[in-house]
């Protein structure tokens, strides 16, 4: 998509280049004829060191030694997005100014009277700020929209720095980055957009990265708000936030910053040997009530117990009655912790709890996620394969129970958790993906009918939040409202839900609200984790997970790797196994 009238906006960088985190939001922003850079505003001013009498006050005062070690040891600078990129490579032939602002008080920075005319004279849109200091007075309105500065840190909790690190610090589950239009108020911005990312509580310079790789697109979200007519809270009133603010830390906190990245190596260690132990479970509820937060399911598990496999990302097959001879179908994936492969399969339960099983798609390719839905009669399939950088889209014959392969709907994909639906008819699809920042965005597609053509939105990835974007199930109605669950991530993978109302989707916006977060019950057998919620009518599925330490199956899988020896394939001895079972098909 290409705009008759893009915007106009200007860049603030160092003479020498601009950070390769620049240079990405810019390719945001340019991608599709959305904005065109117009003015370069260049600081020239280098970062000289401390005298020799500050550097011994701090010495004196515990103040900047060990920081100083633990940036020469781990320097921040040398992460991939602040790698400087050539300015005629990024912005070649665009206009540029290079500023001195007049330094008032200890930190406030004001350009003068000829350079804000000069900025002026361009009739910019908006300005990027990836250079200067603390701006005050003209420079905050000499672009229509104001100068837009990022913020990597949540400013109800963080403000001030270093980015990315008091995160870790506090053991603080995410790690925020916001984008702002600076006012005059320090740290006190009109806040445009924020994403979440789970901290790496490993490596400061991973921490920074991720949260660096995850916000470049922020700018793309404002910029397509503008030209939708859709930015009004650009001129919302500026934070208010009395959070403290951060600077370097002492001495004693980086002791104590090193010894929180020991803790959380040595808990990631242990963590890295355990098998979360997965279950799927029958509600006979609605998905609908699970957006009471009063509602506590009773939850009836499968009898799948089986000690190196298990089962979950369940998905009811549907039918008119949910039930087939008093049994419930699901569609769930089954993975082997030892070929460490899914597939997927037909789980039945019947009302006297026995459970059995039966294989439906197995390609020899890692498996899950098979998401069930039916459209003109017919019973389709999209498993989870990102293996193959493909959404395949399997149909199910009625008269022999068996799935093949229908149709892919899109190429060259890393896709997990598809999910599709029509709404306003139109198909639209969800989905999250492996690399960068995709484990934590929302991704959308579109297309005219089920088997496309699809086309991706224009504001894509729509969000990015480890506490609510991943897929967890499908979509359903309520009272006029369409809600999607989604997985919550911010501890660890699993941890919980998240219930989303979409107040807004069109092929140029996207917009929903976290109407439910759930955990798993504490009490529970099953009480570690929980990732898909689905339905269809009156009954739910959900899935759980509890953390254990089989220390013989561990012996044996770390003995099979070092001896390169052929791993246990799935095998069953707690649960029924069918080899053909008959699927009904919805109105047979």
């Amino acid at each position: 998509m290409n705009y008759a009238n893009p915007l106009r906006f200007g860049v603030m960088c160092k003479t020498g280049g601009i950070s390769q985190f620049g240079r990405a939001c810019i390719e945001n922003i340019t991608r599709d004829g959305l904005a065109q850079p117009h003015l370069l505003i260049l600081d020239p001013t280098v970062v000289r060191p401390s005298g020799m009498s500050t550097k011994l006050r701090k010495v004196v005062r515990l103040e900047g030694n060990l920081s100083y070690l633990h940036s020469k040891l781990w320097p921040s600078e040398d992460i991939p997005a602040y790698k400087k990129q050539s300015l005629d490579e990024c912005c070649p032939s665009v206009a540029r100014v290079v500023c001195t602002p007049e330094l008032r008080g200890k930190w406030s920075q004001h350009f003068s009277a000829a350079d804000i005319e000069t900025i002026r004279a361009h009739k910019l849109d908006f300005i990027l700020k990836f250079a200067f200091g603390i701006l005050r007075g003209d420079v905050l309105t000499a672009a229509e929209y104001g100068v837009w500065s990022f913020h990597h840190g949540d400013e109800e909790k963080y403000r001030g720095g270093p980015p990315a690190f008091w995160e870790i610090y506090y053991r603080d589950p995410v790690t925020a980055a916001l984008l702002q239009r600076l006012t005059e108020r320090l740290d006190g911005g009109v806040v445009l957009k924020k994403c979440f990312v789970p901290t790496h509580g490993l490596s400061h310079r991973k921490n920074l990265q991720r949260i660096q790789d995850s916000s470049a697109h922020m700018v793309r979200w404002v910029s397509l708000d503008i030209l939708n007519g859709r930015a009004e809270y650009l001129s919302a009133p500026p934070s208010k936030t009395r959070a403290s603010i951060y600077r370097a830390p002492n001495d004693f906190q980086v002791l104590r910053f090193w010894t929180q990245l020991a803790r959380n190596w040595l808990r990631y260690k242990i963590d890295n040997q355990r098998v979360d132990q997965w279950n799927v479970g029958l509600v006979k509820a609605p998905q609908s009530a699970f957006l009471d937060p009063a509602f506590r399911p009773t939850i009836e598990w499968s009898g799948y117990r089986e000690h190196i496999q298990f089962v979950a990302d369940p998905f009811l097959l549907p039918s008119p009655d949910n039930l087939v001879d008093g049994a419930a179908r699901i569609m769930v994936e089954e993975l082997n912790w030892s070929t460490e492969r899914g597939r997927i399969c037909e789980l039945r339960i019947d009302g006297d709890g026995h459970t059995s099983i039966t294989p439906l798609i197995d390609d020899g390719l890692h498996l899950s996620y098979p998401f069930a839905f039916v459209h003109n009669g017919v019973t389709y399939a999209m498993p989870e394969c990102s293996e193959s950088r493909a959404i395949r889209l399997y149909r199910l014959n009625p008269a022999t129970g068996a799935w093949s392969p229908d149709h892919v709907l899109i190429e060259n994909i890393d896709a997990v958790d598809a999910t599709v639906f029509e709404y306003q008819d139109r198909w639209w699809l969800l989905h999250s993906g492996t690399k960068g920042c995709a484990p934590w965005s929302l991704y959308v597609w579109h297309a005219p009918d089920l088997l496309g053509p699809w086309q991706p939105h224009t504001a894509n990835p729509v969000k990015t939040d480890a506490r609510g974007s991943r897929p967890g199930g499908n979509v359903f109605w309520h009272e006029g409202q369409l809600y999607r669950p989604a997985q919550d991530g911010r501890y660890h993978y699993g941890y919980g839900l998240a219930i989303q109302r979409i107040d807004e989707l069109t092929r140029e916006t996207y917009r929903e609200t976290t109407v439910r977060e759930m955990a798993p019950d504490p009490r529970g057998e099953y009480r570690d984790g929980f990732h898909t919620l689905s339905g269809f009518g009156d009954y739910s599925v959900v899935d759980g997970k509890k953390h254990t330490w089989p220390v013989w199956f561990l012996m044996s899988r770390f003995l099979a790797k070092r001896l390169r020896m052929r791993r246990k394939e799935f095998r069953y001895k707690n649960v029924a196994v069918e080899s053909s079972l008959p699927v009904k098909q919805s109105g047979s």
